[in-house]
């Protein structure tokens, strides 16, 4: 039998089950019902995620996001209905429940006391407390970032939010947050959603989401589910990032923010934030509206140092030295222009209710790039690098749901959500050169202040060589609808819940375009010559060039305005730079006129219809899921959940096929062929979940599920491009599978009003089939790949393929929250959080070796195959050690918190050379977030500093530099020789103090400083 037939099966199988069930619990059905609301005493606030239950039964829920409770399915007799919420102190209320029988009990819960002595609940608190309730009463296995946390912490951005919580780490640029890491597994193996409905992807290749534009003024809640009921989605192998979005409250409310911010880096203060938000509820509170503005200018530049080395020549089988062959330094200037609006509308229907929200997001990122290259071997020269770069993102998210209680037992909800991104790059580069740029001959053996001083300073033998530009652009469109019915069912008050059965399809469209041009501005070529000299004749200040040069000096490109005195605090020199505006007017005229059309041969190498046109793709997406899912209370210590998802995906993906001209080096359009690929699965996906509470502050959590990671975009295009002359592939492999993953997660918890909560949390993964690239590989069969015969022993440069070895993925999170009401007067108002996540992970990363084998009889032969291998190491982007913690203290209006970061080091790079494969250094961050209350009712002044002491991000090569001076020759010899035993390179290289490996980037980005005022109304 088929896996369709299969699931088939097992679905129409379950489906009996299903009702047969409902059924016979109908014999068994009570109609008398119990709600209200649980509140705060002493504000009024609803209290979201309060314990509502009937002791000694199985009967009872959590408030929603309003308070509200309600119980069902209840039969005649005398119960005792007690509510409860971590802070509080627990009431409990007799009642007596009689036939078809309506009761309304409301409570108000007081926070804790001492000797009779009310404690004030302080912002901090109520943050944490709220996370807590809703984190224990939770279905699935998740963290929660409650609203009143969100507010109070120092971040620039969503992201850096979700960086708080165990298990999680971030990719930055800039310094600041934007792709997210869930237990060391990458972004692409992540989901990030907005009220539970998916955010369209905005990677180029992956299925990753820049969460960067994304303001935490618009949120009310974070959650990060790590281990996902069957009513989620299951292509996620870390965890699923979901927003809350704000909807309007009780009354007229609104709140400002604004902002300066001063960037240490650059030392300018022009960077602000504006917040407005304005919500009202009509209509008896039925009708909420509530919008959201923000906008925002902030510089993240930064100052770089980049080293390149070479291990050439390079042996098998040892751990080849590496020498350096550059070395760079970059100023980025870039000014970060972010966007955010949020509408919200809801309705509270009877039992139900009817919302609408839309979210749109952007950010544009504009970026000057000013570089110094040292070339320090070949050439010997030095380039001076101006470049203009323009990063777009944008996301529109779009939801529509109802939700209805049919009868006291069926509940349905519908919805309907729209999701579209953008994204662009294009970046210019005008490149300037220094021909023998030293005044010794052999600088390699220099440290980078001593090459400066060896570099000659003559701008007028520097001269422009030529610019280079480059697009991207992708777009994603994402329709989904679905629906979910509930069954409520309770047998005897003993075993009671829900069953669920629900129905998605998700529609994907995609596109993906690349553009390249470049001209040169050296050459004796007589057609390159007259476009220079029409450059000269155009642009007066240029006049000063006579007609027919071909290498003109760097002061007439030269921007006089720039300034390096904060570089590096003064460490290193750089530049002279090129004006920019200069620059790109020198740019806009050559594409104008001097089109490739207009010469016998290319002034401007557009390969828009050439060498880019065989990358660019296009394609569909058709997902199809229907899970069931049972929900079971048995008694009042034990919950089940089960169920089953079956999840079907089409692609259909389409490319390029073609071969690249002898005579241009490129293929044309005209003989491409447009390929399709359609790529079809079904996989059948069950879960457990049990959760048990011993007592009630105590709780164990077991959570068995399956989930999935598809290929990336990019991977599965159905594209090869072929060069005769080099007998090499361009090609990706449509053939990939998605990959499964196998999860078990136990949880164990402590919680009570005086320790707090502490979690402790176990996690395994074994995942099969994760892609990777395991790098060159001979064609020894055509038909394999889908190639033309004529291909046999071509060269595949880049081959990705389904690893046939298993994932090993394990580690431990310990989470401890806690607030000190019980403490003196003064001592009352500190709040501690503090987690630390330690994961481990065993890949075998795919390796082709190249094997020449010479035959001499009958006659003169060599042979190429491939010999399939692996090496050993971590997952890509995956902490060995995560810590965070924050010490929270309120006093009357005053609040302040002081947080930190620690990332240990990151493997960041694959390579198949062991000594080229790269690390991150570990990463620590102090943040610092102050709030006081003004006389004027709901005016408040803050103060943020990040990166207070400037931590400095840091990749290394995992070789080592050969001319080291703190390395002896001999050293080298040790780890060869160790290289000859049982021990791997990893092994070996684990050896050497991470401080004399070779250092390939360093990215200063300084500390800001956020000063403010928010008014709430």
């Amino acid at each position: 039998m088929s896996l369709l037939n299969v699931s088939e099966f097992s679905i129409k199988t379950i489906r009996i089950i299903f009702l047969y069930v409902i059924f016979i619990t109908n014999l068994y059905s009570q109609n008398s019902t119990i709600n209200g609301t649980v509140k705060d005493s002493k504000t009024g606030k609803p209290l979201v995620g309060a314990n509502v239950f009937l002791k000694a039964t199985s009967l009872g829920t959590a408030t929603s996001s309003d308070g509200t409770y309600q119980i069902s399915n209840l039969g005649p007799g005398e119960y005792i209905l007690q509510s409860s919420y971590i802070g509080y102190v627990t009431k409990e209320v007799e009642i007596k429940i009689t036939s078809r029988q309506a009761v309304k009990i409301d409570f108000e819960l007081d926070y804790n006391t001492i000797q009779g002595e009310a404690i004030e609940v302080t912002a901090q608190a109520k943050g944490q407390m709220d996370a807590i309730n809703k984190q224990l009463k939770a279905k699935s296995i998740k963290n929660i970032i409650s609203s009143d946390k969100i507010q109070e912490l120092p971040d620039a951005n969503a992201a850096e939010a979700v960086s708080r919580v165990p298990g999680v780490s971030i990719k930055r640029e800039g310094g600041e947050g934007n792709k997210v890491v869930i237990r060391g597994l990458s972004p692409k193996y992540n989901k990030i959603t907005v009220n539970g409905a998916n955010l369209a992807s905005t990677g180029y290749n992956d299925r990753s989401t820049d969460i960067s534009m994304i303001s935490q003024y618009m949120l009310d809640e974070i959650e990060v589910v790590k281990a996902g009921t069957p009513d989620l989605e299951a292509d996620v192998l870390g965890g699923t990032v979901n927003f809350k979005l704000k909807k309007a409250p009780p009354g007229l409310h609104g709140n400002l923010i604004t902002q300066n911010i001063y960037n240490g880096l650059e030392r300018a203060n022009e960077d602000y934030k504006v917040v407005l938000g304005l919500s009202n509820r009509f209509y008896g509170n039925k009708f909420g509206i509530l919008a959201d503005l923000d906008k925002e200018k902030r510089n993240r530049g930064s100052h770089n140092i980049y080293a390149n080395y070479t291990n050439m020549p390079a042996h098998l089988n040892t751990i080849n030295p590496l020498r350096f062959t550059n070395l760079s330094l970059r100023h980025n200037i870039r000014m970060n222009s972010r966007l955010n609006s949020l509408v919200v509308l809801d309705y509270q229907l009877e039992n139900g209710f009817l919302s609408y929200s839309s979210l749109a997001s952007s950010i544009t990122k504009n970026v000057n790039e000013y570089t110094n290259s040292y070339v320090l071997d070949g050439d010997r020269a030095v380039q001076y690098r101006t470049g203009d770069k323009q990063n777009t993102i944008s996301i529109v998210n779009e939801i529509w749901k109802v939700e209805k209680s049919i009868t006291e037992n069926f509940k349905v909800d519908l919805f309907n959500t729209f999701s579209v991104s953008a994204t662009g790059d294009t970046s210019k580069a005008f490149d300037f050169i220094l021909d023998n740029a030293f005044i010794e001959n052999d600088v390699s053996k220099k440290n980078l202040d001593v090459i400066q001083g060896l570099t000659k300073k003559d701008t007028s033998a520097i001269y422009f060589s030529d610019y280079g530009y480059q697009e991207f652009k992708s777009k994603e469109k994402e329709r989904s609808f679905g629906g979910n019915l509930e069954y409520r069912f309770n047998w005897r008050n003993q075993i009671s819940g829900k069953f669920k059965i629900g129905y998605k399809r998700r529609m994907k469209s995609r596109v993906f375009d690349m553009d390249f041009e470049s001209a040169s501005f050296i050459g004796g070529d007589p057609s390159d010559q007259a476009m220079r000299d029409s450059v000269f004749s155009s642009f007066e200040w240029l006049s000063g060039i006579s007609s027919g040069s071909s290498r003109i000096p760097y002061q007439f490109w030269m921007d006089s305005d720039y300034s390096d005195k904060y570089f590096l605090n003064g460490q290193f020199d750089l530049g002279p730079v090129a004006n920019i505006s200069k620059m790109n007017e020198i740019f806009s005229f050559i594409r104008k006129n001097f089109r490739s059309a207009r010469y016998p041969r290319d002034i401007i190498h557009s390969y828009d219809a050439t060498g880019s046109l065989i990358y660019d793709y296009a394609g569909e997406e058709e997902y199809n899921a229907i899970y069931l899912m049972a929900d079971a209370n048995i008694g009042e210590k034990l919950n089940i959940v089960t169920g089953l998802r079956n999840e079907k995906n089409e692609t259909i993906y389409q490319s390029y096929h073609g071969m690249r001209s002898l005579v241009s080096g490129w293929s044309t359009a005209g003989s491409d062929t447009i390929s399709y690929h359609t790529r079809k699965n079904s996989f059948m996906l069950p879960s457990l979940f049990i959760k048990y509470s011993p007592t009630d502050w105590i709780s164990l959590r077991y959570a068995k599920t399956n989930t999935l990671t598809r290929p990336d975009y990019s991977a599965i295009i159905p594209l090869y491009n072929i060069d005769g002359m080099s007998r090499t592939v361009v090609y990706r492999n449509p053939f990939l599978e998605a990959g499964r993953s196998n999860n078990n997660d136990y949880v164990l918890s402590f919680v009570n009003n005086y320790l707090g909560l502490l979690s402790i949390s176990y996690f395994m993964k074994t995942i099969s089939g994760m892609i990777f690239n395991s790098g060159r590989r001979v064609v020894s069969n055509p038909s394999e790949y889908g190639l033309p015969g004529f291909t046999h022993f071509y060269m595949i440069e880049d081959y990705k393929t389904n690893n046939p070895y298993d994932v090993l993925l394990n580690g431990f999170e310990i989470d401890y929250q806690t607030r000190f009401w019980y403490l003196p007067k003064l001592l009352r108002g500190l709040v501690f959080n503090c987690n630390y996540t330690r994961t481990s992970s065993k890949v075998k990363y795919p390796r082709t070796i190249i094997d020449h084998e010479i035959i001499f009889e009958p006659y003169l032969q060599v042979t190429v195959s491939n010999l399939d291998t692996f090496y050993v190491d971590r997952l890509l982007d995956q902490p060995k050690d995560i810590i965070n913690y924050s010490i929270g203290y309120d006093y009357l209006g005053f609040s302040g918190r002081l947080s930190m970061n620690y990332i240990s080091n990151i493997f960041s790079g694959t390579n198949f050379w062991p000594e080229l494969r790269q690390d991150t250094d570990a990463y620590q961050r102090y943040d610092l977030s102050l709030k006081q209350k003004l006389p004027v009712k709901g005016l408040e002044l803050f103060f943020n500093v990040n990166n207070i002491f400037e931590e400095v991000d840091v990749k290394r090569l995992r070789g080592f530099n050969l001319y080291d001076p703190a390395l002896s020759y001999s050293y080298y010899q040790y780890l060869n020789d160790q290289m000859k035993t049982n021990r791997s390179a990893l092994e070996v290289l684990e050896d050497v103090p991470r401080s004399q490996r070779a250092k390939s980037v360093e990215e200063h980005y300084g500390r800001t400083i956020d000063l403010g005022f928010r008014y709430l109304f």
